[in-house]
């Protein structure tokens, strides 16, 4: 026959454990159905986010790099303009960035419209060479748009932008042997053009077409 407890008699030793062990496991079960709380959830999920985010990044940057390197400034700033009737001339100074060549970058006009201005032609008998430019004739013409000359510190001609006569491609032209011009401090852009180009919210831009790029703007 079955044993039963008579009241007041304590349970045995076992049986207390048992209930014991049966508590805890039913306050650990409790625990662990909770979880996090929302709050910390969303926090978790925002970092890890932003966290994928910056990977997908880095990997992104460094499938699209193109080798470009760091900027060139040319520091551009217009210092005199001339001119009358059918031939003005506007004087930009520069301050670039050391080991700039004049092969890396081409330049372009954007009146306040937003409408690139036409590149002229540059004369034939405007080329470099060792003469003042000044004493060049040819090269004061501007039969439409504009062309740029480039001087260095002592004045001379260095090179010249624009279509090329035979050509007809925009590009920098050279002295005869030259494909590249270093350039440093006290070189200067002669704007040449058959109308002024002042005072009307003309803005000259010089622009990266190489492996390295340049920037740099004047308002006119």
């Amino acid at each position: 026959m079955q044993a039963t407890m008579k009241l007041g008699q304590t349970a045995p030793h076992g049986s207390r454990r048992k209930a014991f062990r049966l508590a805890r496991a039913r306050r650990t079960a409790r625990r662990n159905a909770r979880g996090v709380s929302p709050i910390i959830a969303t926090i978790l999920l925002v970092a890890i986010t932003v966290v994928l985010a910056a990977v997908l990044y880095v990997l992104v940057s460094g499938l699209t790099k193109t080798g470009v390197s760091t900027p060139y400034e040319l520091g551009m700033g217009e210092t005199s303009a001339t001119g009358s009737g059918t031939n003005y001339t506007i004087v930009v100074s520069m301050s670039p960035t050391t080991g700039l060549t004049t092969s890396l970058f081409g330049l372009k006009i954007v009146t306040v419209g937003g409408t690139t201005m036409t590149v002229g032609t540059v004369p034939s008998g405007c080329h470099p060479d060792t003469t003042l430019v000044a004493a060049q004739a040819a090269c004061t013409g501007v039969a439409s748009g504009y062309f740029v000359l480039l001087l260095n510190p002592s004045g001379f001609l260095a090179g010249t932008f624009g279509k090329n006569a035979t050509t007809g491609n925009v590009q920098w032209n050279y002295a005869s042997g030259t494909t590249t011009l270093a350039l440093n401090g006290g070189f200067t852009f002669w704007v040449l053009s058959q109308s002024s180009l002042t005072g009307a919210g003309n803005v000259m831009t010089a622009y990266g077409t190489g492996t390295s790029s340049v920037s740099g703007t004047v308002s006119l």
